[in-house]
């Protein structure tokens, strides 16, 4: 009897210790920003760009035109954020990607506007180099990294048509 009440202890924690259920699949991945899918909000100034010829190009090193783009970075239920890289890849009418292009923490642009309003967004003034392999017309996909505050990464993607 006097080794039964120690027996009984450990068999009930050991019971009490394992399920039958998997744990969450959910339970070591980080949260998102302020429980949203993401953090942020990224768009263009402009839904359409367009491809501006380039004299003498030589590609790759310069090459034939030249996308002048302005992002915009809008955080989502007031999280701080900071932008960590933006990557871009434009692909043509018929499929063809130019390679992606990757800039490591890029710097807004003073907003017009209220401090109030540069609080709330960020612009990046961006120029992608096309038509090495490619044709001029199609679509430059926009990816952006962030990290809030918290140390918590998180991304934004958005796509803009060129003619």
């Amino acid at each position: 009897m006097r080794h039964l009440f120690p027996l009984l202890v450990a068999a009930a924690s050991l019971a009490t210790s394992c399920s039958d259920s998997d744990p969450r699949p959910d339970a070591t991945r980080p949260s998102p920003f302020g429980g949203l899918p993401s953090a942020v909000s990224v768009s263009a100034t402009s839904p359409v760009a367009t491809a501006l010829q380039v004299s003498d190009p030589f590609c790759p090193s310069v090459t034939p035109f030249n996308v002048p783009l302005v992002v915009v970075v809008q955080p989502n239920d007031g999280v701080n954020f900071a932008v960590t890289s933006m990557r871009l890849q434009f692909f043509d009418t018929a499929g063809n990607a130019m390679p992606q292009v990757t800039l490591p923490a890029p710097v807004p642009t003073t907003q017009f506007g209220s401090a109030l309003t540069e609080a709330r967004s960020q612009t990046f003034p961006v120029t992608l180099g096309i038509g090495c392999g490619t044709g001029h017309i199609g679509t430059v996909r926009i990816v952006v990294d962030t990290r809030d505050d918290h140390g918590r990464s998180g991304s934004g993607r958005t796509t803009v048509s060129v003619r």
